[in-house]
């Protein structure tokens, strides 16, 4: 097991060998080689930073260059073979098209000012440059020629588009009807708007609703934030409510179907032996009706008695959960960190994408037309290296800065749970942040790295997709589909997967593949409360969320009351519950992270300890009624994988009492009691 990637690097695989789950002192780094590969990665992200700012010239981004190469407002450096490179433009800080329509294909020179005045053929422009200095022509073009040139896109003179009074747009001359283009665009779309009274009203009443609206937003913070600290309260009644009304719904209805398939059965036969067809048709189908609905009342019934105590199980989490919460408030703030480094990286990244988009070596190539060398940057490979190498960085890193926070909180919840002294806890969140990154910074890198690798072809995938739509390969199309939503599925399992490792390896110390391969046991052998969790839990949160809403809204109608010029009351009230209901959405995310990493400390505390006075639990006293049928699965599925060896190494047999409950035996009846057959039956006479 030395070499297995998924083997305990301590060599605990069986309980009586288990290490003891508290934060231990003598934790070691994990995953050390995937820590060096990533900040090596980030080393690498500094050199293509630093490469796109040394080489990236942002200067023609900002002011502008023509087509040999100048930059406007700058002196420039002489490229060789270009005859009209090397300019000194600082008098010239505009960039001019000579067709502003085709500005891809045009001729762009440098200008002292953009056209004014009525500039209409080739002696206006003559006397344009001989009053404000500005030629509007080719450099190597005199002044006096003016009247005799061509007019055309690729010089020597502009077209008529171009020569319209123009102003300065980021030191580019762009034509005042050019911009009366946009402007005309926009009075379209408005005078659309406008024409629908409906909508003018409704953008009336939320403009002067926008202050009540902000601070009814302000309230729903305040809904969610009581909501998240409740809700475990109310968990428990939600649950016997819905049970109730499923239950009496499903066999309300189907005792309905019955007496109406028996009533119209009856009147059936009241028309002897002339039934018609479509009487026949109709008690037939109420007899289907009947014999489907009374099938799923039955599967109803023992679903709800097959799942009654794992059901009671996440009601239960639920509560724990909100204790939790209760002690570490701080934690439900931890999206907003996450936000504001996500919203750092990605701004450093755009910077960095922006240097790297004006990098590339000028070349020079002949147009054909007036035979004079011009200057285009192309982007060599290496730069297209960069490109890639950058936005593999922006997918990786954005990974860890979520899988940093997932971290935290599973670690936070870890430490609440194995405190057992609850009453004197204290905060954990910058303690956790130190563990991670001075022990377990390579084991979150790696979880981080997988989501990427499913998430690059993934990008890819929909590419091609948005290139192929208007392919006729309806195959092709379909089987890109269905990839795309395979990798998808992949990429919410994994993350899920991860999410419980993290908090296996704040347990533990122990590296990433061994942290998964034990959450994903655990989760396995716990399939159906994994599910009950995730249905009940999900349902409840969705009905805090609407709560939330509700509220909101609520106290809205006494805050619009006061603005008495609405025109549909209700269109700022349902903004703001929308408003709500995702401020909600934020706060009970950290809810639901918090149940998952509770159900893997649970299944943790019962794996390790079995209650005993040598080994109590950890686990609160609600939770205590769950603990045998924990202990006979999930611990059983961990455990059965290092029996064997584990049993090899163990002491002479020692023969327990019948009937020893380990939970409340006393410390020398412990071992024998671990020991015994009934509770390893599988394990040979000779391993015994």
């Amino acid at each position: 097991m030395g070499c297995d990637c998924l083997a305990d690097p301590d060599g605990y695989d069986a309980t009586d060998g288990a290490p003891p789950l508290s934060k231990s002192e003598d934790r070691s780094c994990t995953d050390c080689l995937c820590a060096i590969l990533f900040l090596v990665f980030l080393v690498g992200m500094g050199v293509v930073a630093g490469f796109a700012i040394a080489a990236g010239s942002v200067q023609r981004v900002v002011y502008g260059y023509d087509s040999y190469g100048n930059i406007c407002g700058m002196k420039n450096e002489k490229y060789p073979g270009v005859e009209l490179s090397g300019m000194d433009m600082t008098d010239m800080p505009y960039v001019f098209f000579m067709n502003i329509l085709d500005p891809d294909d045009s001729i762009e020179i440098c200008v002292k000012k953009c056209p004014t005045g009525n500039i209409t053929n080739l002696e206006d422009i003559k006397a344009f440059a001989e009053e404000s200095g500005s030629k509007l022509c080719s450099y190597n073009t005199p002044i006096e020629d003016y009247p005799t040139s061509k007019q055309d896109e690729l010089g020597p003179c502009p077209e008529r588009d171009s020569l319209h009074d123009s102003t300065p747009v980021f030191n580019r001359c762009i034509p005042d009807n050019v911009k009366e283009l946009g402007k005309s665009f926009l009075e379209t779309a408005l005078e659309i708007l406008n024409s629908n009274q409906y909508i003018t009203k409704i953008v009336a009443d939320l403009y002067m609703a926008r202050w009540a609206i902000l601070g009814m937003c302000g309230l729903a913070f305040v809904f969610a934030l009581a909501m998240v600290f409740l809700i475990r309260f109310v968990a428990s009644f939600i649950v016997w409510i819905i049970y109730a009304v499923a239950i009496g719904s499903s066999g309300a209805v189907t005792v309905l179907l019955w007496y109406t398939y028996v009533q119209r059965k009856k009147d059936m036969e009241g028309f002897g032996e002339m039934v018609p067809d479509s009487i026949k048709e109709d008690v037939r189908a109420f007899l289907i009706y009947s014999i489907i609905a009374t099938v799923f009342f039955v599967v109803l019934l023992l679903v709800i008695l097959v799942m009654r105590k794992r059901v009671a199980f996440a009601v239960e989490l639920l509560n724990q959960a909100g204790k939790g919460l209760i002690a570490m408030p701080l934690l439900l703030i931890q999206p907003v960190w996450t936000f504001i480094a996500l919203l750092l990286f990605f701004a450093y990244w755009c910077v960095v994408m922006l240097f790297l988009s004006v990098t590339g070596k000028p070349i020079q190539y002949n147009n054909t037309i007036n035979g004079e060398m011009h200057v285009e940057y192309q982007e060599g490979e290496l730069i297209s290296y960069f490109w890639w190498y950058h936005v593999i960085g922006l997918i990786w890193i954005a990974e860890f800065i979520l899988a940093c926070q997932q971290f935290v909180i599973g670690a936070c919840v870890a430490d609440w749970y194995f405190t057992r002294d609850k009453k004197s806890f204290s905060s954990p969140i910058l303690r956790n942040i130190g563990y991670l990154i001075r022990y377990h910074f390579g084991s979150v890198a790696f979880g981080s790295f997988i989501i990427t690798l499913v998430k690059i072809p993934r990008a890819i995938l929909m590419y091609m997709q948005s290139k192929m739509k208007g392919s006729e390969s309806e195959l092709v199309r379909f089987m890109l589909k269905c990839l795309s939503c395979c990798l998808w599925c992949l990429e919410k399992f994994l993350k899920f997967l991860n999410a419980n490792a993290y908090t296996v390896i704040a347990i533990e110390g122990k590296h990433f593949c061994f942290s998964a391969k034990r959450a994903f046991m655990i989760l396995v052998s716990n399939a159906l409360r994994v599910a009950a969790i995730n249905c009940v839990g999900d349902f409840v949160l969705f009905l805090g969320k609407l709560g939330v809403a509700g509220l909101t809204a609520l106290s809205g109608i006494l805050i619009l009351e006061a603005i008495d010029d609405l025109n549909y009351f209700a269109v700022p009230l349902l903004a703001a519950a929308i408003f709500a209901f995702l401020i909600a959405c934020a706060f009970f995310s950290i809810y639901e992270m918090t149940i998952d990493s509770l159900l893997i400390c649970f299944c943790e505390d019962t794996r390790v300890n079995d209650g005993s006075p040598a080994k109590p639990y950890f686990m609160e006293s609600g939770l205590m009624r769950f603990v045998n049928e924990f202990v006979s699965n999930s611990s059983k599925a961990i455990d059965d994988e290092g029996a064997a060896a584990a049993s090899a190494a163990a002491p002479a047999p020692v023969t327990a009492k019948e009937g020893v409950d380990v939970r409340y035996a006393a410390p020398e009846e412990v071992e024998p009691a671990l020991q015994s057959e009934k509770l390893y039956p599988d394990l040979k006479d000779e391993d015994k």
